[in-house]
C-alpha cells in the first residue's frame, strides 16, 4: 500500500470501520512485553517529550546503571507475565563500562530480552547478537517531522542503527509516538518509513506530556491539540494495515484511550504491560484480564 492509497483509506473510513479491517490482519495471539529503566536521566539529548533529557526540569528519579542483580530481579519477576523484557538506558549511546555491565546482566537471563541503548555502535550490536536481543530503537516520527521534536541527533542516526542491526540478523523494535504536534498524514508516512526497513516490531506511544517537559508546555499552551481518541485509534489501526507484517504493540499513553483500550486491540498484536520509563502503567492483572476478555470474544 502506496501513501496515497492509506490516506485514502483514512480519510474516507471510520475508526471502526478501520479497526475492522486492521482485525483481518492481526496475529492470533498478543504478545506481552514489559521494559526496567536500567539507567534514569541526566541525557543530554534534546526530545521535546522525554522526561529524562538534561533539558528539563522534571520531577523524576535518577540514577546509574542499576546493580546487576537488582536488573535480574526485576527481570525474573516481569518474565512471569511478560513474553519479552525490555533493558533500557539512557543517554545517546551506552557507554563502555555501561555496556559490560549489560552483558554481564545477559549472561544470566533465560527469558527473551529486548535492549534500548541508543545509538549504538555496529561492534557493541554484534555482542548483542550473540544473546539473541532484539534491538530498539524508535524513529519516533517520520523524517520529515523529526527535526521538530530533536536536534542534537538525526533521523539518519536513528536508521543507521536500525540497518546495522538487522544486516547484523538480529530483531528490531522501531515505532513512535502520536500526539507531537504531527499530522496523520505524518504518522502514515511514518508507518511507511517503518515498512520500508522491515522492523519486527513496532511500538505504539500516545504522548503523556510530563510537566517540565517542553511538549507538555506546547500541549499546555495550546500550540499542540491533544489527540482525540478516533484519531488515535485511527492511527493504531491503519498502523497494521500498512505493517500487516509487523507486530504492532500498544505501550506508553495507552491510558488515554481510557475505556476504548479494549478496543484498540482489533488492531494490535502485543501490549506493554507494567510500568513505562518514568510513568506508572496500568495494574497487570487488569490488563490481562482486558486481554483474555478480548480473545475469548474473537476467537
Amino acid at each position: 500500500m502506496d501513501f496515497e492509497k492509506a490516506l485514502e483509506l483514512y480519510e474516507n473510513s471510520s475508526a471502526i470501520e478501520l479497526l475492522y479491517e486492521a482485525l483481518k490482519f492481526r496475529k492470533k495471539d498478543i504478545s506481552l512485553c514489559s521494559i526496567i529503566n536500567a539507567k534514569s536521566g541526566k541525557c543530554k539529548e534534546d526530545c521535546i517529550f522525554c522526561s529524562q533529557s538534561i533539558y528539563h526540569k522534571t520531577n523524576i528519579q535518577v540514577y546509574p546503571f542499576l546493580p546487576k542483580e537488582e536488573i535480574l530481579e526485576k527481570i525474573n519477576h516481569l518474565s512471569k507475565f511478560s513474553d519479552r523484557v525490555g533493558i533500557v538506558v539512557s543517554g545517546k549511546k551506552i557507554e563502555d563500562e555501561e555496556f559490560e555491565k549489560l552483558l554481564e546482566v545477559l549472561e544470566e537471563v533465560d527469558t527473551k530480552v529486548c535492549c534500548s541503548l541508543g545509538l549504538i555502535e555496529r561492534e557493541k550490536l554484534k555482542e548483542l547478537k550473540k544473546f539473541d536481543v532484539r534491538i530498539h530503537c524508535n524513529i519516533e516520527t517520520n523524517r520529515e517531522y523529526f527535526k521538530n521534536i530533536c536536534s542534537t541527533h538525526s533521523y539518519e542516526d536513528k536508521i543507521r542503527v536500525i540497518k546495522e542491526a538487522k544486516k547484523l540478523g538480529l530483531e528490531v523494535c522501531s515505532g513512535g509516538i502520536f500526539g507531537l504536534g504531527e499530522s496523520y498524514r505524518d504518522r502514515i508516512k511514518m508507518a511507511l518509513e517503518l515498512k520500508e526497513l522491515k522492523v519486527d516490531s513496532v511500538p505504539i506511544n500516545i504522548i503523556h506530556p510530563i510537566e517540565g517537559t517542553k511538549i507538555y508546555n506546547l500541549i499546555k499552551e495550546g500550540k499542540v491539540k491533544r489527540l482525540e481518541i478516533d484519531e488515535i485509534l485511527k492511527s493504531i489501526a491503519i498502523f497494521k494495515i500498512i505493517l500487516k507484517d509487523a507486530e504492532i504493540r500498544i505501550a506508553g499513553g495507552r491510558k488515554f484511550l481510557k475505556e476504548f483500550q479494549a478496543l484498540a486491540l482489533m488492531a494490535l498484536d502485543g501490549v506493554m504491560i507494567g510500568n513505562y520509563l518514568t510513568t506508572e502503567g496500568r495494574d497487570i492483572k487488569e490488563d490481562l484480564e482486558m486481554i483474555n476478555n478480548f480473545l475469548k470474544i474473537i476467537s
